[in-house]
């Protein structure tokens, strides 16, 4: 019976050691990757700054009226204020020749992209043509009158980047590395020099290879067990931190040696006890066994040495804690059935907050739906005046519209609680932001019969800004469209110590009590859809907490009951404010007319886009499927061609790829889809679309993307249909 405890015990024991030992590698290993991603973010950062610097030198050779030699001599003194450069060097465009007596860092090919694109291009490790040295260079063009006459390359410090790394708090005995796109040695944070250039180990680099970001056990080039944790910065180089194995394991095996050595010694132990204690239960029982005899010729039973067996006398003490013990039980089944029936109401709840969101949209998607329908008699009678075609074309933009902002709410909100928005941050006058959607919210007659009080102060926060003008115009169009007309909205933008306050406040319908908590809840409403008196689909406030979260900001809710108004506070962390940023002038060019190529299976759909565009001066070629669009594009060489994805046979991501190889670069492509997800852009880049834009496509927006395309038209020929 002692062993039949012990040996369990021992091992559940061993396991618990065990779990907890792995949940303090989990722990490391989530460290470990923290750090490493916080290191792929300095990195980053080092190469922006590296890029804005050097593009503004080149900004102002471009424009510099003083001779390339004068100017580029005042551009090297630079190098003593940006201790992350070693040289800086020109790269003349006409003859791939070097600019101003210095001797290029590679061939013209290498700088190709910086030429033809106009982009900044960090290289990979190079050998420097002087010395031999692996070297990266930032190189970014030097335009001047329109053309890109030099590129100007600035040298690393390679050693600056081994400090870099050395400063980055890397755990003690372990290295950190930084690898160009070949998995090459950029920098690290010991033996930075010997090992430049030079790969890690392959078991290291094949990871990489499938993998942007994880951490595993390897062994480094100096054959030692290591935990090394990697991930990509935004540039494309890898960076991995390294810590040696022997000081995580070792403990875990010592220790465990320890506790089985203790753990054997205690079955010995145990072994023994039970072998002495074996000996008095024998002579108990062969003393009972005597007293039954004794019984059986009819005699009276002696009592039994209670001495002799202590467990007959422990029976009952056992009971009574068993009885105890299933009192306990019978509590804890009546809570767990208590919490069950709380989970089945809340379920329950939630499943009809979900009905009624259903019933809602149905609801909100015919009214726009009702509006169009009631359209068309108008368009095709015969009788109709001028007014009335103005009137029905106002009705279906107008509820056109409404239709592509219920749905990207849809798709904005599920994006959100999944998880899968990402913020691109950038310091942000918070008053400023908010005065511009109060102008744009006024400018549309949201505000009308209402009274606007605006308290804004210029605070600055890290964030977002297409987002934080998602929360405060979803906050404002809540409060315009709960409070009645004649009332008052309160917007308020002020600084409390390291907090910027965003407040919203009016004097309209306010919240009940019981509602309170659940306003941010998706899928709740106070109000069912049959007695709602305002359209919408009721999760601007859901957004709202999840874009405040993503920003690190905090959103709560107040009213004093129903119609005594509601407030709501999103409180940001405050950062100073930034040095003012001096804007370029961008000069903006007319609309010319093209020759634009429209495949589209839907009939509807591609012939009152041919319309359209028709309208706008362009020449249409249109196709229903990807053969025939092939056909078109070899006779009439369309300079812009409009893909729907989902086509029969050849999808659109194919006949991307095809027009691609027959044109390279001479023909803009444009995805023209209902699939708006971020997957499906990255999918629509690889095929080799220029830009993706979900259905139904805004006019305006098209005509920016292809004057932006800077693509030249192709000249006029007789429309050819399909």
């Amino acid at each position: 019976m002692l062993l039949l405890s012990i040996l369990p015990i021992g091992l559940f024991a061993a396991g618990l050691f065990y779990l907890h030992w792995r949940a303090q590698e989990h722990e490391r290993e989530r460290s470990q990757v923290q750090l490493v991603r916080l290191l792929a973010a300095t990195v980053d950062n080092a190469l922006d700054s590296t890029v804005e610097r050097l593009s503004i030198l080149a900004s102002l050779w471009g424009s510099s009226p003083v001779p390339d030699e004068d100017f580029y001599a005042r551009a090297k003194e630079a190098l003593r204020n940006n201790a992350d450069w070693s040289e800086l060097r020109p790269l003349r465009t006409d003859d791939g020749t070097p600019g101003v007596g210095t001797q290029v860092a590679s061939p013209v090919d290498v700088w190709r992209p910086v030429i033809t694109d106009r982009r900044p291009l960090i290289s990979k490790v190079l050998p420097d043509p002087e010395t031999g040295t692996p070297s990266v260079y930032v190189g970014v063009p030097v335009v001047r009158d329109g053309r890109v006459t030099h590129v100007l390359i600035a040298k690393l410090d390679l050693r600056w980047y081994d400090r870099l790394l050395t400063r980055q708090g890397v755990p003690k005995g372990g290295v950190a590395g930084l690898f160009d796109q070949d998995f090459k040695f950029v920098a690290r944070s010991a033996e930075g020099s010997a090992r430049r250039g030079s790969s890690p180990s392959e078991a290291l680099v094949g990871d990489m290879r499938q993998k942007r970001e994880g951490i595993g056990r390897y062994t480094n080039l100096n054959g030692i067990a290591v935990y090394t944790a990697w991930t990509f910065t935004r540039h494309g180089w890898g960076v991995g931190i390294a810590t040696p194995a022997a000081p995580i394991e070792d403990p875990f095996w010592k220790h465990l040696v320890v506790f089985a050595c203790l753990w054997a010694g205690a079955v010995v132990l145990a072994i023994l006890y039970a072998f002495s204690k074996a000996r008095l239960i024998t002579a108990s029982l062969e003393s009972l066994e005597g007293q039954a005899r004794h019984l059986a010729a009819g005699h009276r039973i002696a009592d039994l040495p209670a001495s002799r067996v202590t467990e007959i006398d422990r029976a009952v003490g056992a009971l009574e804690d068993a009885s105890v013990l299933l009192q306990s039980a019978t509590r804890e089944r009546d809570r767990l059935l208590h919490s069950e029936r709380e989970a089945r109401s809340a379920a329950e709840t939630a499943n009809r907050a979900k009905d009624e969101f259903l019933a809602m949209l149905g609801h909100e998607l015919r009214n726009p739906l009702a509006a169009i329908s009631n359209a068309v008699p108008v368009l095709s009678a015969e009788h109709r005046t001028r007014e009335q075609l103005d009137f029905v074309a106002g009705v279906i933009s107008r509820q056109t519209r409404h239709l592509a902002h219920l749905i990207d709410d849809l798709l904005n909100v599920g994006r959100a609680i999944a998880g899968k928005i990402t913020l691109a941050r950038v310091p942000l006058d918070l008053g400023g932001c908010v005065r511009g959607v109060c102008t744009t919210l006024q400018a549309t007659g949201r505000f009308a019969d209402r009274q606007l009080d605006l308290d804004l102060e210029p605070v600055w926060i890290s964030g977002d800004a297409t987002r934080i003008e998602q929360i405060a115009t979803n906050l404002l169009v809540n409060a315009a469209t709960y409070s009645s007309a004649g009332g008052r909205i309160r917007v308020r933008v002020s600084a409390e110590g390291d907090v910027a306050m965003l407040g919203v406040s009016d004097d309209g319908r306010g919240i009940a009590g019981e509602h309170l908590s659940h306003v941010f809840d998706v899928f709740f409403q106070a109000d069912s859809p049959e007695t709602r008196a305002t359209g919408g689909l009721g999760i601007g406030l859901t957004m709202v907490q999840r874009l405040a979260r993503l920003h690190d900001a905090e959103v709560t809710a107040q009213s004093a009951g129903l119609g005594r108004g509601a407030s709501f506070i999103v409180r940001f962390p405050r950062i100073p404010e930034p040095a003012p940023i001096h804007p370029s002038h961008v000069v903006e060019s007319s609309p010319e007319a093209r020759a634009i190529l429209v495949v589209e299976d839907n009939a509807d759909a591609r012939e009152s886009l041919q319309i359209a565009l028709e309208l706008h001066g362009h020449r249409i070629l249109s196709a229903a499927d990807g053969p025939a669009a092939l056909d078109l594009v070899r006779t009439h060489h369309p300079s812009v061609a409009l893909l729907d994805i989902g086509l029969p046979g050849m999808d659109g991501y194919e006949l991307a790829r095809r027009l691609r190889a027959l044109f390279g670069s001479q023909i803009l492509l444009i995805a023209l889809t209902g699939y708006g997800l971020e997957t499906d852009a990255r999918k629509a880049r690889e095929a080799g679309f220029d830009q993706h834009l979900t259905k139904p496509v805004d006019m305006d927006k098209l005509a920016q993307v292809m004057e932006a395309a800077g693509r030249s038209p192709i000249p006029s020929a007789p429309t050819a249909t399909s």
